[in-house]
C-alpha cells in the first residue's frame, strides 16, 4: 500500500472557501437536511466534500461560520492553513472502484438527475481507502467515471 496523509482542524468560512477553490478540477458535493446536490460554485452548507484525483476536503459545520475540516491526501501538503494539523498515525491508502446508484432506478428519488463530470445517471466512483494503523478509517472519492471510460482502461 502507498502512504497517505490526513489533516484536520477548524476553519472559518472564508478560509474553507479559499481552500476548496484552490483544488483544480474539483467535484463538489454539498448538503444540508433538505438538500443534497453538486453545486456549480462553492456553497458551504452544513456539510460537504470537494475532491479531485489527488485529495479530498471534507467539512462539517460546528457553529455559525466555523467548520471542522479534514483533508485526505495522496501526498504530503505544505500549502494548508496553519489550523489544519497532521493527524497522528501510520496512514496507508489503497484504491477501489464502486458503482453508484442508478439515478433512473424508480425505487429511489434522488435530488439530482445526473452525476457530475460524466453527466450521466449511472457512474463508477474511484476511491481511496485510508487506513490508520491498519484500520480502515475513511473512504475518499477521487474520480467519477462512466462505463465507457472504464472500458478504455
Amino acid at each position: 500500500m502507498k502512504r497517505g496523509w490526513v489533516y484536520s482542524g477548524v476553519l472559518g468560512a472564508e478560509e474553507l472557501r479559499q481552500l476548496i477553490e484552490s483544488i483544480p478540477g474539483r467535484v463538489l458535493l454539498s448538503w444540508e437536511l433538505a438538500r443534497l446536490d453538486f453545486p456549480s460554485s462553492v456553497e458551504l452548507r452544513d456539510a460537504g466534500c470537494a475532491f479531485n484525483s489527488g485529495s479530498e476536503i471534507r467539512w462539517e459545520r460546528v457553529t455559525e461560520g466555523r467548520y471542522r475540516v479534514w483533508v485526505l491526501s495522496d501526498g504530503e501538503r505544505n500549502d494548508l492553513p496553519d489550523a489544519l494539523k497532521s493527524i497522528d498515525g501510520d496512514w496507508e491508502i489503497s484504491e477501489c472502484e464502486t458503482r453508484l446508484l442508478n439515478l433512473e432506478d424508480k425505487r429511489f428519488a434522488p435530488q439530482f438527475e445526473r452525476y457530475p463530470v460524466a453527466n450521466a445517471p449511472e457512474v463508477q466512483l474511484v476511491c481511496r481507502v485510508f487506513y490508520r494503523d491498519k484500520l480502515a478509517t475513511f473512504v475518499s472519492p477521487r474520480e467519477v467515471k462512466t462505463d465507457a471510460q472504464k472500458s478504455e482502461r
